[in-house]
């Protein structure tokens, strides 16, 4: 059931984001955080409107928005957390003009007011 928000800035050099995404959601099956291949989604947005700081364009970002029905021990969405974001650090290509900040953030959804259905 989680869902990836993955959004990053658009100076990064040569990111491809559909193998980023495919790569966080095989950690989560892999890891057995997820138990169908079909319960994890991700989508990436490039953010080609941001500001880092005061305006340095030698700074770069990639930040993941992870949400998980509520449940989980924060030791576990610790867990979690680094995990992708050993996957986002092993799957982004080294930057050779831009430092680089990444950054994971796990975001609880409330079980009674989630809907789902599959039709």
């Amino acid at each position: 059931m989680p869902h990836i928000h993955l959004e990053y800035s658009a100076n990064i050099e040569n990111l491809a984001p559909q193998p980023l995404l495919l790569a966080l959601n095989q950690a989560l099956l892999d890891g057995a955080y997820v138990h169908l291949a079909n319960d994890v989604k991700s989508r990436a947005v490039c953010q080609h409107d941001y500001v880092i700081g005061l305006g340095d364009e030698s700074q770069a970002y990639v930040h993941a928005k992870v949400s998980l029905l509520t449940g989980r021990t924060v030791e576990l969405q610790q867990e979690i957390s680094q995990l992708l974001l050993s996957v986002l650090e092993q799957h982004l290509p080294k930057q050779s003009q831009l430092s680089l900040q990444i950054c994971v953030e796990i975001l609880e959804m409330q079980k009674a007011t989630y809907s789902k259905k599959i039709v």
